[in-house]
């Protein structure tokens, strides 16, 4: 178990940074169109994006041109470029984790699937409530349907498709927003603001590693600017992204042969990968703006990536695995996916993910002076994903199986026009003037399978029905009953009877006010309303205020409805497969047969308990303070409460003789298990958030300190757990599920940092400290599951990371970043919650299961 920093110590930190009225913003902004579906709001800009003063002019959140973040009545952030690369971050997602303390993203997800798309959670809840903006605008989402340990599996927008070096700044706004933005702002709003440079430019390259070996990284970075016409811009940015795997496997803890087999005693046990995937990512963005005339401007952007992510998955042992005893053993039988003739040890399948996404916006905006502003604007984003699997085998073909299966793939794409207005307008005893947002929107979405999966992957070969000891007469596996399943659980792509496509269409609008009506008092409210065309329509508010009682204290609040839409994947996907030998949980045995996960509103899927999706509905509670206590300190206090209706998770896995009766039916023979997504709980988030900053001289350079706290709690009410079939009551939700959401999250995260520039010189250092969390198994809290898991609480968790900086010349910089400078890991799996075998750690580690990462590099400004 590793140490962290003592109670007191942490707390007596905050405490004296708190009162000290500390953390640093070092930022400006530059003019935009800061809405998703909202209206056009703007702000002004420093020549590089960075600058030194605590307080800095955000439109994240607010439809008032002069709100920053210190004045404005929601919870709002700025991050720059340069706090991004001290972190040594290699992706936007990572250096948010890293930077912000409300942002909770697992970095230690194993399979390809949690590091091929990384997305963006606030406030503890699941990265589907976090709605993610380019320059203001709605970014589509990534095809796949993808889960991050602890939350249920989602479309979410993958921030690392943005190159970092396109990157101004981002806004991040901790607060419902939903009537404000739209669909997916439940949580909050992350606002990714492009850079606007018409000259000059950088270009640098680094590599690094693991000290403990592995995740061998290169990286290359670089934009440069050119101007259009007198006025106008055009900046272009690239990055490229390499490294190797990881590997922190540990030797399978489980039997790996039949009994009495001398390999039990002789194999090397220690034979498995698990760790963290490969990546081999480009991505590229064009930003630009071009005056039409003195009142018109002319603006959009252009990014494209190309991803590619590699894993090993679950090993394949020769013994046939189950979930019925504490040895996850049966010592007499042979694996039903074994392929003696082509893997007489076992083997270990890989897999890989190729998505390729592109996005593109264009508008108009036009100052009409007393008339107000317009902002028009079209964008449209698609995405691709795809699976390949290597190393692995169909068993129902033997000796004969090919060893690679392509799996298929998915699109999505999205086409949204959006017209937005914004005024002030001279109301007789309002303090500015009445704030004036209102807007139009329609958005047409599209979710489909695009290719299937190779045929041989999923349809029974000559040997499919057979049993295993057929295979082996005269030998001591003659007797083993266990019948060759159709395909093997690493094998079977998209089928035929599994493509669909899904459209909707949605169009509302929305109208906002916001005045102040004495020097301290400011109000402000906003609705919206949207109609869609597979739910019907929704309308959301938010209400604001805030009170300066003095310039340096004010009081902030805000009251809002939220809604998320279930994502079109979520209503179509569906998945034929065959039965895994591998269990996560171990909560039960996997009956053998098929396996199908259904579309929700599928009249097959009735029988199961499945009924049409409902929307996720939302209210969001928020009251804050403000101290400002000098030009160069402040302190911000914001405590929440975030209620979620209707919440969308997965069923478990409905298997029993009432079920198989169903499939059988419904016209589906050989099927034992059904699962869908639903609607499965309501839940409440409460919370707090701390952040203090401060700027001050020291020696012959400037020193920032920061401290910042966020606290939260997550309970779960009005569970569905059960559904009937066939007359029997079916666990549908299990208490394991609802424990994941109230604490497979860390409950508290503090972010504490310093940085000092002296001369040439740049020192940043930063220590995260994350609570406790767990990992959850079976249906009654802290009893052993029937192959031994059992409910495990992991111990707070500290880490250290620094960078240094060092200015060669005008031009030049050398910089060293180490990320868990003392090479910390967080708490291991106890032995029986290995469920791979090989995997020593969790995939819900806050800040992965690495180790320490030195990373440096060279970089050019022109």
């Amino acid at each position: 178990m590793n140490k962290s920093l003592p109670r007191r110590t942490v707390i007596a930190t905050l405490v004296t940074l708190a009162f000290s009225s500390t953390i640093p913003l070092h930022a400006t902004a530059a003019e935009f169109p800061a809405s998703a579906d909202s209206g056009d709001q703007s702000t002004t800009a420093g020549a590089d994006g960075v600058s030194a003063i605590v307080d800095s002019v955000v439109v994240l959140g607010s439809i008032r041109h002069d709100a920053t973040v210190l004045t404005s009545s929601s919870p709002i952030d700025v991050i720059t470029p340069q706090q991004i690369k001290e972190t040594g971050a290699v992706s936007l997602n990572q250096a948010l984790s890293k930077l912000h303390p409300s942002f909770n993203f697992p970095q230690g997800q194993n399979a390809v699937k949690g590091q091929g798309v990384r997305s963006a959670s606030l406030r503890g809840v699941s990265p589907a409530y976090t709605l993610v903006l380019v320059n203001g605008k709605r970014r589509n989402a990534s095809a796949q349907l993808s889960g991050t340990d602890p939350w249920p599996a989602a479309t979410v927008v993958d921030l690392n498709t943005i190159p970092l070096s396109a990157v101004l700044r981002v806004e991040v706004l901790r607060d419902g927003a939903a009537a404000q933005y739209g669909s997916d702002a439940i949580a909050g709003v992350i606002n990714i603001v492009l850079r606007e440079n018409g000259s000059g430019g950088e270009l640098s390259a680094h590599g690094g590693g693991y000290s403990d070996g592995g995740g061998h990284t290169t990286a290359v970075n670089g934009w440069t600017g050119i101007k259009l016409g007198q006025d106008g811009f055009a900046n272009f940015s690239i990055d490229r992204l390499k490294n190797t795997n990881v590997d922190r496997s540990a030797a399978d803890w489980r039997q790996l042969f039949p009994n009495g087999d001398p390999r039990n005693d002789s194999f090397n046990k220690k034979y498995g990968q698990w760790g963290q995937a490969s990546r081999n990512n480009w991505s590229a963005l064009t930003n630009a703006e071009l005056p039409l005339s003195a009142k018109a401007v002319a603006y959009g952007w252009a990014n494209y990536s190309d991803k590619d992510s590699h894993n090993w998955v679950n090993p394949e042992r020769v013994v046939k695995a189950i979930t019925s005893n504490t040895t996850v053993t049966d010592g007499t039988k042979l694996g039903e996916n074994d392929v003696l003739g082509l893997y007489p040890n076992g083997y270990q399948p890989w897999m890989s993910y190729h998505a390729k996404d592109a996005a593109v916006v264009g508008g108009v905006r036009f100052d009409a002076e007393r008339a107000g502003q317009f902002d028009v604007a079209v964008s449209y984003g698609s995405n691709e994903t795809s699976r390949d699997t290597y190393n692995t085998a169909n068993p129902s073909y033997g000796a004969s199986s090919p060893t690679h299966f392509y799996l298929g793939s998915w699109k999505s794409d999205t086409t949204s026009l959006t017209a937005d207005y914004s005024n002030v307008l001279n109301i007789d005893g309002l303090q500015d003037g009445l704030n004036v947002s209102a807007g139009l929107l329609a958005r047409h979405e599209r979710w489909r399978t695009g290719d299937l999966g190779d045929v041989a992957g999923y349809t029974g070969g000559p040997l499919a029905g057979k049993t295993v000891g057929s295979l082996y007469p005269g030998t001591a596996y003659a007797s083993d009953t266990t019948r060759i399943p159709i395909s093997g659980s690493s094998t079977s792509g998209i089928k035929p009877q599994d493509a669909t496509e899904v459209t909707r269409n949605v169009a509302g609008g929305y109208a906002g006010l916001d005045a102040r009506l004495n020097r301290q008092w400011l109000i402000g409210a906003t609705g919206r309303y949207e109609h869609y065309s597979d739910f019907g329509g929704t309308s959301n508010f938010k209400l604001n205020s805030r009170y300066d009682f003095t310039p340096a204290i004010a009081l902030r609040g805000t009251v809002s409805s939220g809604f998320h839409a279930p994502s079109l994947a979520a209503l179509g996907f569906q998945s034929t497969g065959t039965t895994s030998n591998w269990s996560n949980s171990g909560s039960g045995t996997l009956t053998p047969g098929q396996t199908r996960q259904f579309r929700p509103d599928d009249p097959a899927a009735s029988a199961f308990g499945a009924r049409a999706l409902d929307p996720e509905k939302s209210r969001t509670y928020s009251l804050g303070a403000v101290w400002r206590a000098s030009d160069a300190s402040s302190l911000t206090v914001d405590a929440y409460r975030l209620k979620v209706r209707d919440v969308i998770i997965q069923t478990e896995t409905l298997q029993g003789a009432t079920v198989t009766s169903a499939f059988n039916a419904a016209g589906l023979p050989g099927f034992t298990q059904a699962s869908y997504y639903t609607n499965g709980w309501d839940s409440r988030t409460d919370g707090l958030d701390i952040i203090g900053k401060h700027h001050l001289s020291a020696g012959s350079g400037q020193l920032e300190l920061s401290a910042a706290l966020s606290l939260l709690n997550t309970s779960v009410s009005n569970v569905h757990r059960y559904v009937s079939i066939g007359g029997s009551q079916i666990l549908a939700v299990s208490n394991a599920k609802v424990r994941d959401a109230e604490t497979g999250t860390p409950k508290n995260k503090v972010v504490l940092g310093a940085r000092y520039a002296s001369g040439a010189w740049t020192t940043d250092s930063t220590v995260t400290r994350y609570g406790r969390y767990r990992y959850n198994v079976g249906d009654v809290a802290g009893v052993a599951s029937p192959n031994g898991n059992i409910d495990q609480e992991f111990s707070s968790e500290t880490y250290v990371d620094f960078s240094v900086a060092y200015a060669l010349s005008k031009n030049w910089k050398l910089d060293l970043n180490v990320q868990n400078a003392f090479n910390r890991y967080p708490d291991k799996y106890l032995t029986n919650n290995r469920a791979s075998g090989i995997n020593p750690y969790s995939f819900i580690a806050p800040n992965g299961a690495s180790g320490r990462f030195v990373y440096a590099g060279l970089s050019y400004k022109l």
